[in-house]
Parts: C-alpha cells; sequence; structure tokens
C-alpha cells in the first residue's frame, strides 16, 4: 500500500442517484486528493504516473479518485483508498517483454487447409447458383 488515510484529504459530499423521500440526507460520497509530489517515490516513478494518470490529475498536481458505491462513508473512503493504491501500483507495474514466436508449421498448414475447404464450398454455391 502506498497511500495511508493520513496522506490523502478527503471529502465528503452527498451521492448521486435516484431521488424519492428520505433519500440524500447522508453525505456517503467520498473523494480523495493526494498529491504527486508527496508521494514516496523516485521523481522518475512520479513523472510516470504523472503520464499514465494524466486523467485523474488537477491543476494543483493531484490525483483525484472518487467513491460512492455504498451507502457508508467509511466504507466509501476505505474502498476509493483501494482504488487509488490499485492505480497507482499499476501505474509503476512495468510490463513484461513480449518475446515474438513463429506459429507452427502444423498450425499454418491447418489454417491453410480450412481457408482451402471454405473457398471449396464458396465455388460450390456460386456454380450452383449460376445454375438457377
Amino acid at each position: 500500500m502506498l497511500i495511508g488515510k493520513n496522506q490523502a484529504r478527503f471529502k465528503a459530499s452527498r451521492s448521486s442517484g435516484p431521488g424519492g423521500q428520505r433519500v440524500n440526507r447522508r453525505s456517503t460520497k467520498v473523494e480523495i486528493w493526494v498529491k504527486v509530489g508527496n508521494l514516496p517515490l523516485s521523481p522518475k516513478d512520479r513523472n510516470l504516473i504523472r503520464r499514465k494518470l494524466a486523467r485523474h490529475l488537477n491543476a494543483k498536481d493531484e490525483i483525484w479518485v472518487e467513491n460512492q458505491e455504498t451507502r457508508s462513508q467509511e466504507a466509501n473512503r476505505d474502498l476509493a483508498l483501494e482504488n487509488l493504491n490499485a492505480m497507482l501500483e499499476s501505474a509503476l507495474r512495468v510490463p513484461k517483454l513480449r518475446i515474438p514466436t513463429e506459429p507452427r508449421r502444423s498450425a499454418v498448414e491447418g489454417r491453410i487447409e480450412e481457408k482451402k475447404i471454405l473457398s471449396e464450398k464458396k465455388r460450390a454455391r456460386r456454380a450452383s447458383h449460376k445454375n438457377k
């Protein structure tokens, strides 16, 4: 876990959703802001996060996340923090290098054989259509 509750700025507001009587009375929606500059990471990693999570950044160089899934403010705060940490970890994850390979000869021959069968089927349909 990269970010704890004490490192983020929280704000609670009313959740959106369908209206009705006795609805929208509690502020359960939670928004979280964390300054990228305050993250316990190297400058290289901070720049990587700024690049990969650009759509979650505001003008103050803060990452912004919200959550309103549950009816509990505390649960929404925990879920938003989990989402934020998951986003940061996925942004910092280096993808595995793909080693390009070639298909086996049997796979290539099988594909060509399937193409011949399909081609023959279509040719037969054309011939029968012309005879009508």
